[in-house]
């Protein structure tokens, strides 16, 4: 005879699985059942009954696919009328992207911005954008969850104001987070741009589920982002990866922060962009044309290119050392054309490193692309405004 109790207790171990697998499913996205199961642990038979019983009331849909050269079952969260919008504010750009709550896009803007803007004109223009994204998509202002936003910046995490912004110096000091909510009129959450590309990274394309995950990003400026099983490495300062401003030659030349041979004065797209200014001074330089050059074999370029990476393994060589991670993944304007980059980097590292800390670490470019960042702004937004067993409003 089964009991009450029993009964109370099947429900709830029922419940948690059902849990599981839909926290799963907005964590990673689509996934096959045997990734399901594999990820939360539960049988294949156990995954295979929740995925019935939530397609059957449209929380989920499944689609066959193939996988590993055998025919599966994919399975993806179902539609539900909640959405968030990411934010990539950077030093000459402003990318917008929004998701609904199973991960799926549904729109996106880029808007180019003056260096050394100002948040009293960005913030405005990211709330023009908002409000032209939502009207060209037909989404009510209600629908929208959070606002992720992602910026070259550290963040004071009690009081969101900006405390290290070296690439965006007219934003020092702002309290960023009363002003963007204001700004753009609905709950908000910010991070660290190179942060939001880590957990991007671990929670989808070819790296999604590593247990820990460095991203670094090279960009004007040079930073790390950790994720460890899909959370974000966090201080209590707010400054964190900063490895830009590891000095990495002694007596160096003059760096911004003060010191001498900082990354940043040898991998930054500043110092490639100047460097081949100056030794080229016919041609006008930026970073579309150094990936341009890069990618049309420009043996100047690379060769600038794999320089910046073995810069670059200097600092990624103790990083190495410290965690030992599972993936490094190199992003940054640079990547369309970064494989010297990328090159470098890992000669460095293979040769500086104790191997037995980095033998098991791939090494990749970011296969997400330039929306790496806002991606994750999306993702942070939506891990912000729903619980992970938050099941989600079928249409």
């Amino acid at each position: 005879m089964v009991s009450q109790r029993d009964t109370g207790s099947q429900k709830a171990l029922r419940e948690r699985n059902i849990g599981m697998v839909v926290s799963t499913l907005r964590a990673q996205g689509p996934r096959t059942q045997a990734d399901l199961a594999r990820a939360t642990g539960l049988s294949t038979g156990t995954v295979s009954s929740i995925v019935r019983e939530l397609e059957a009331s449209g929380l989920v849909a499944t689609t066959s696919t193939i996988s590993s050269g055998r025919r599966s079952v994919e399975v993806s969260l179902g539609p539900d009328p909640r959405v968030v919008v990411g934010v990539d504010i950077g030093r000459t750009h402003m990318r917008m992207l929004g998701w609904d709550a199973a991960r799926r896009p549904w729109g996106q803007a880029l808007v180019q911005l003056a260096p050394g803007h100002e948040p009293s004109d960005t913030l405005p223009l990211a709330a023009e954008m908002l409000d032209g994204l939502l009207r060209e998509h037909h989404i009510d202002r209600s629908r929208v969850l959070r606002c992720g936003v992602a910026l070259p910046a550290s963040l004071e995490p009690r009081s969101g104001r900006v405390v290290q912004a070296s690439v965006l110096p007219n934003w020092s000091g702002l309290n960023l987070f009363d002003a963007v909510r204001e700004a753009l009129g609905m709950p908000v959450v910010l991070e660290n741009d190179a942060n939001l590309g880590a957990l991007a990274h671990a929670g989808s394309g070819a790296q999604a589920g590593a247990h820990s995950l460095v991203y670094v990003k090279v960009a004007t400026g040079v930073g790390v982002g950790l994720a460890v099983d899909g959370v974000l490495y966090r201080s209590t300062t707010g400054i964190t990866g900063e490895i830009g401003h590891i000095p990495v030659v002694d007596n160096g030349e003059l760096c911004y922060c003060g010191n001498r041979g900082c990354l940043e004065t040898l991998v930054s797209t500043r110092r490639i962009v100047g460097d081949l200014t100056r030794t080229r001074p016919g041609q006008t330089w930026d970073v579309r044309e150094v990936v341009k050059a890069a990618e049309g074999g420009d043996v100047m370029v690379q060769r600038l290119l794999y320089d910046a990476g073995v810069a670059l393994g200097l600092a990624i060589a103790p990083v190495c050392n410290l965690l030992s991670p599972d993936a490094v993944v190199l992003g940054g304007p640079l990547v369309a054309g970064g494989q010297q980059l990328l090159d470098g980097m890992v000669a460095t590292v293979r040769q500086r490193a104790l191997p037995a800390t980095s033998a098991h670490t791939t090494f990749t470019l970011t296969d997400l692309g330039e929306t790496a960042e806002v991606q994750g702004a999306c993702l942070l937004a939506l891990k912000d405004a729903l619980r992970p067993d938050d099941v989600l409003v079928s249409n």
